[in-house]
């Protein structure tokens, strides 16, 4: 499922605590897969899949943001 739309941005992490998300860097498509029950103990469970994509940094560019991702 491909997080493009409105709807996706409300998923709150702790409903899919079990679950990871892949994000692929938009610059220079360096790909990560993220743990959600790691990333709920850093921004809380009430955080939203949108707002993980919004804080992510690439590891191998330093960009912000400027990615997409989906939840696997």
């Amino acid at each position: 499922m491909l997080c493009r739309l409105a709807v996706c941005n409300v998923i709150k992490l702790g409903t899919i605590a079990n679950s990871k998300i892949s994000i692929t860097c938009g610059a220079c498509k360096h790909h990560a897969v993220l743990e959600v029950a790691n990333l709920i103990f850093v921004v809380g469970e009430d955080a939203t899949t949108h707002d993980v994509r919004q804080r992510h940094v690439c590891p191998k560019c330093n960009s912000k943001g400027n990615n997409t991702y989906k939840v696997i």
